[in-house]
């Protein structure tokens, strides 16, 4: 088609130039084909239409045949409550699944939408972890989590809350992030920090000044980029957190919790990980008064990265609340990491943090000394070093529990290894090329009390003729039980198990030690 304009054109140049000759049979075409295309555009219309309309009554009849489909399912005839329960069953503290499990079942049907959002437990688990891509979020991004954060707290009306936050960076923690965090501190119930950069740790530190009522457990962690450095972080709910029982707290100084002690004064259970203890007598002596603070402390675990080499004895941290406490030393440390604690009313005791020198520790009774009530020893994290039992059979002579937990397919430190000096009074011990084994008394009768071995060793086979060396040790001790596992009992054959059962009981191995510490979600809000 020719532009208005441009026939204008021509018609003003008519005068000056030869008229071409009109053609009927061209012009009857172009109708033609204009028509055509009128129609197509009219039909491309009515399928639009048509098609519009088609969605539309599949919409419907989807909608009719899941109505249908749900009357026959198993869950149709049960009442909301029961569906209700069903749901918070799958959504127990610390489950794994992945999508969320309440977003998951709200969209199976209208019900279950319904159910789901009405049940409050469904939404009381809310995690935000770091994509790689934080820095780079954009701000609808950052609005769209908030705003699914926001729906989920609403959702869980005024249920307590179970808040992880995972691998922040500190542009990750805006000022309406933070202000979010601290207006619902109050139903927190458990509060895990982990991974996050230490300056955006300190910052939420700082932000949550609200009454902790609730809370009865943090887990506090930064990334590792300072290895060497502990954080110092400033007061931790300055307005109180009167629950709080359970403390985990990794690359964190221990003036920390001297200087947050309105908050942890009922703390009963406490982790410390990743811990420098100062290598100066101040340095200790801030150590020591920060874990005497803790009057109500049961539980103490501790994995320590640098400790004192001075002896340290005669000024001990006394706690005599603690029942179980779990020490690991780095390389060379383990003896002065043990003889810096007194604890009255220490019932079970685990170490960690073998260098293969153990045979030069003192071998001074130290149950007397310092653990009095001890029952329970826990020689964990075994491999190619092993522990000296001689040196802990006489430092610890009253116990009635050993336990030693040994890395998988780590030979050597099998259940034979604890027998024989029990047994025969000598020690399988792999000294030095240029020393012997300290002078021992073969006579001397190795735990007397002792009443259970539990030795989770899988990679030496047991030897068919045990029950012999178990038979004599129930002359020389009161064994009356071993923990073994189920693997090497099932290898060794039902008719050796037989007479092994006929001098003690045989039950599967298990580390018996209690883990107040709560396990959190790896479910993410991104």
């Amino acid at each position: 088609m020719v532009p208005p304009g441009l026939t204008a054109t021509l018609r003003f140049s008519a005068g000056q130039l030869d008229m071409p000759r009109f053609n009927g049979d061209r012009r009857r075409h172009a109708l033609l084909i204009s028509e055509r295309l009128e129609g197509i555009a009219a039909a491309r219309r009515k399928l639009v239409l048509q098609l519009e309309e088609l969605d539309e009554q599949a919409k419907i009849m989807q909608h009719e045949f899941n109505v249908l489909h749900n009357l026959d399912a198993l869950t149709s005839n049960l009442p909301d409550e029961a569906l209700a329960m069903i749901f918070e069953a799958g959504a127990l503290p610390g489950s794994t699944h992945w999508p969320h499990f309440g977003v998951v079942v709200s969209h199976v049907s209208s019900r279950w939408r319904r159910v789901a959002l009405s049940t409050a437990r469904l939404w009381t688990e809310i995690v935000w972890r770091a994509s790689d891509s934080l820095v780079w979020r954009s701000k609808q991004t950052e609005q769209s989590l908030k705003a699914r954060a926001i729906a989920f707290l609403e959702r869980s009306r005024f249920a307590p809350l179970d808040i992880t936050i995972l691998q922040y960076r500190l542009e990750g923690f805006s000022p309406d992030f933070l202000q979010l965090l601290n207006d619902h501190i109050g139903r927190y119930r458990n509060l895990c920090i982990k991974d996050v950069q230490q300056s955006g740790l300190v910052k939420v530190v700082e932000s949550l000044s609200n009454t902790a009522s609730l809370l009865s457990s943090i887990d506090l962690s930064s990334e590792n980029m300072e290895f060497d450095i502990d954080i110092q972080l400033p007061l931790l709910f300055p307005s109180g957190a009167p629950c709080l029982k359970t403390v985990q707290l990794h690359n964190i100084d221990s003036d920390f919790i001297q200087l947050s002690l309105p908050a942890f004064g009922s703390v009963a259970s406490l982790r410390l990980t990743g811990l420098a203890v100062e290598d100066t007598l101040e340095g200790y002596e801030a150590f020591r008064n920060a874990l005497m603070a803790l009057q109500s402390l049961h539980h103490l675990e501790l994995q320590l990265e640098y400790y004192l080499d001075d002896d340290i004895s005669d000024l001990p941290v006394v706690l005599p609340t603690v029942q179980f406490m779990r020490l690991q030393a780095p390389p060379g440390h383990l003896d002065t990491v043990i003889r810096s604690f007194k604890a009255a009313n220490l019932l079970a005791l685990s170490l960690e943090g073998w260098n293969g020198l153990e045979y030069e520790i003192g071998m001074e009774d130290l149950s007397t000394l310092r653990f009095p009530s001890l029952e329970h020893l826990i020689l964990t994290g075994i491999s190619v070093n092993k522990p000296f039992l001689d040196a802990y059979a006489q430092r610890f002579p009253d116990i009635t529990r050993l336990t030693c937990q040994v890395y998988p397919n780590a030979p050597g430190c099998d259940i034979d290894y604890v027998l024989t000096p029990i047994c025969h009074g000598t020690q399988k011990y792999e000294y030095p090329d240029f020393i012997g084994p300290p002078e021992i008394d073969v006579e001397w009768d190795r735990w007397p009390k002792l009443e259970v071995i539990a030795v989770s060793a899988t990679d030496t086979p047991l030897d068919p003729l045990l029950y012999t060396t178990v038979s004599i040790a129930t002359f020389v001790t009161s064994l009356r039980k071993l923990m073994l596992p189920h693997a090497l009992c099932a290898q060794v054959g039902a008719d050796v198990m037989a007479k092994l059962r006929e001098e003690v009981q045989v039950e599967d191995y298990i580390l018996d030690w209690p883990t107040p510490f709560p396990k959190y979600t790896r479910g993410t809000l991104r």
